[in-house]
């Protein structure tokens, strides 16, 4: 084969410049895999990285998408995988590969990538991957969450926000869950955090401490930046965790180390496609624990659906921050 067809970004612009056509087939390394995409997650970092704004950006013509749920369609002689094989995974793209999950085939490493049970569909695997991922890991590995500690989520009605509260109240957490309508108060409200605050109406630190007591948050879980992060620091207890997810308001705060320092708080970046070489069996042991929360119905992922030729039209409401949990496109 040697092309096949793509949402392809032809320069560093933005995503609205992408277009629906022919790329070249990739060739693969070692420990890669190509995937058929069935299922392809939208990402507000799919905005960064068509404006040059991501940590490592591809070479143009490129393909977005960094997450995919498919089939394998070539893998290497030794691989753990074979051909047929259902898989979750992450793309190269997060490492500057040009072949994300925005077309007919997409290139993901072998250590992020994961045997999906014949019981999950495709949407939801795809919907799940990065999301419940990502806060397990943030959760579980790097806080060391507590029962009966306090946590507060901002933005807790995207995808990755909604799977924070709801693995923080499986670890026997408090919840704080901040939203930025009212709309979305009430939708969070199906997963019973303790407090659900609407920063766009209500001080955050009032409502807080008026509910919990001055400085009382353990972790705060962050992927915003900016003003959010700000308020949200101030709220943490001695020995509280923050928790560096993103920056979705694209102002990556500075801290006062002094603060830091007489408060005792600790900041911690999460990026667990780091783990992909530091310890990939960690990562496979959790996703194949998120999986069996699924099963059981311990967590209930919020996704919709939406066809291959909408993805432009949705990258620009995930923009617009008008999306509530996450958005699956479907080949």
């Amino acid at each position: 084969m040697e092309n096949y067809q793509a949402w392809v970004q032809d320069e560093i612009a933005p995503f609205s410049n992408l277009k629906y056509k022919s790329i070249e087939y990739p060739t693969i390394n070692e420990k890669e895999l190509i995937i058929e995409t069935k299922a392809a997650t939208l990402n507000f970092a799919d905005l960064l990285l068509s404006s040059g704004m991501y940590q490592s950006n591809p070479k143009t013509p490129f393909v977005p998408g960094f997450e995919v749920a498919g089939t394998v369609k070539e893998c290497s002689t030794d691989s753990k995988f074979h051909v047929g094989d259902r898989v979750v995974a992450a793309t190269t793209v997060f490492r500057s590969g040009r072949h994300g999950s925005f077309g007919e085939y997409c290139v993901a490493s072998e250590n992020l990538a994961y045997k999906l049970p014949e019981e999950i569909s495709y949407e939801v695997g795809a919907a799940m991957l990065m999301s419940y991922l990502t806060s397990d890991f943030a959760l579980h590995r790097r806080a060391q969450l507590k029962k009966g500690e306090i946590v507060l989520v901002n933005a807790a009605a995207g995808g990755v926000g909604i799977s924070a509260v709801q693995l923080a109240k499986i670890q026997g957490a408090k919840v704080i869950a901040a939203v930025g309508s009212d709309k979305k108060k009430k939708f969070i409200d199906q997963f019973e955090p303790d407090l659900v605050i609407n920063y766009q109406k209500e001080n955050l630190k009032d409502v807080v401490e008026e509910k919990f007591g001055k400085r009382s948050v353990n972790v705060f879980y962050d992927q915003v930046g900016g003003e959010p992060y700000e308020e949200g620091i101030r709220l943490l207890s001695s020995e509280g965790r923050a928790l560096i997810v993103g920056f979705a308001s694209g102002n990556i705060p500075s801290q006062l180390l002094s603060y830091l320092l007489v408060k005792n708080i600790s900041i911690m970046g999460v990026f667990m496609i780091s783990f992909e070489n530091d310890d990939k069996e960690y990562l496979e042991t959790r996703m194949k624990t998120i999986f069996d929360r699924y099963l059981s119905k311990e967590i209930k992922p919020v996704y919709k659906t939406i066809n291959f030729d909408e993805i432009v039209k949705y990258l620009e409401l995930i923009g617009s921050r008008k999306t509530i949990g996450r958005i699956v496109a479907l080949r």
